[in-house]
């Protein structure tokens, strides 16, 4: 049976009887969120906490389910179901949406900033909230940019430089920017679900991955990629949206609740990669894995194709870069 979570408060309910400017509970109001982490992921655990104060701020009129883990398909399928309205809400990977929206890929840029701190007030700074009025084209309202920590690579044999990599098999988040980042490295990009990635590595399906410290610590991969290269390539952003039909359907208070719950949470879900990235890579370290930190220069090249690529698809990138300069 696929696992839901479940977040209601339906004891608040005589509250919001009485309490002006919260909806009341006549109207209420089914929001389920899909996403593709697992339970333990900050993701999920910022959707549970939107759940929560939802049913709290709404005296229960908000009635929240939580479907980790792909239980409603990829992400594609989920944008799908968004568009079409059979879907409340995602918190859903920006990768997913730069396959539709070009300029996407500017929150994708190599090197944009150096780490988490810096990346949770680009991803709430001007440029990147202006750049949530591209998902209206989509259908769908976006309330919010997220993160999902920066980016390293694991790997089953050890690497000194991306010369190392090429002919070799690493899972990523399967999104064009991404592809042609590892494709100009002569790697051989291979999606595979989170879910999947354990067994993938053990079986040789893949020689490494792309991935966050979060998922390298929380899904056990150093068993099968005792190879750490700590490079901070890149952030992974993650932007809350909601169904376009079902935000036409709330009114005005209900629409300020939800994007002030949203906001909060979202600042929570910073807070927790600021103060727990520096943990996991101890955590790491302690499990015997060979860790090494490179700089850019361990991608060569790389990078200068990169933009040769993408500075003209993705106008929102020489923003980005000046509001990230500025930012120290």
């Amino acid at each position: 049976m696929k696992r839901r979570t479940f977040l209601t408060g339906a004891g608040l309910a005589a509250v919001a009887l009485a309490a002006p400017g919260i909806v009341h509970a006549a109207t209420k109001r089914t929001l389920r969120i899909g996403m593709i982490t697992p339970g333990s992921h900050f993701w999920t655990q910022t959707m549970e906490r939107v759940g929560a104060s939802m049913a709290d701020r709404s005296g229960g009129a908000f009635e929240t389910q939580l479907f980790p883990s792909g239980q409603l398909g990829n992400e594609a399928t989920m944008i799908q179901q968004l568009q079409a309205g059979g879907l409340e809400m995602g918190f859903l990977t920006v990768a997913e949406f730069s396959n539709r929206l070009d300029d996407m890929a500017a929150l994708f840029t190599p090197y944009l900033v150096p780490d988490v701190a810096r990346a949770s007030k680009l991803l709430t700074g001007p440029t990147a909230t202006a750049m949530l009025d591209q998902l209206t084209g989509l259908g769908m309202k976006g309330l919010g940019f997220g993160l999902g920590g920066m980016r390293h690579l694991i790997s089953r044999d050890a690497v000194a430089s991306s010369g190392d990599l090429a002919g070799r098999k690493y899972r990523i988040t399967p999104f064009a920017p991404l592809r042609d980042f590892y494709e100009l490295m002569n790697v051989a990009p291979t999606p595979v679900p989170l879910p999947g990635l354990f067994d993938a590595l053990a079986n040789g399906q893949v020689d490494g991955a792309d991935i966050d410290l979060e998922l390298a610590w929380k899904l056990k991969l150093f068993d099968q990629a005792p190879n750490l290269t700590v490079t901070n390539q890149m952030m992974f952003p993650v932007v809350a949206v909601v169904s376009g039909r079902y935000w036409a359907a709330l009114d005005d208070a209900e629409k300020a609740m939800l994007s002030e719950v949203v906001s909060e949470q979202i600042d929570w879900l910073f807070a927790q990669y600021a103060e727990f990235e520096p943990k996991w890579l101890d955590d790491l370290k302690g499990t015997g894995m060979t860790v090494t930190v490179a700089s850019p220069d361990f991608f060569g090249d790389t990078l200068t194709k990169w933009h040769g690529i993408w500075d003209a698809r993705a106008p929102s990138i020489a923003a980005l870069q000046a509001e990230a300069k500025a930012l120290g």
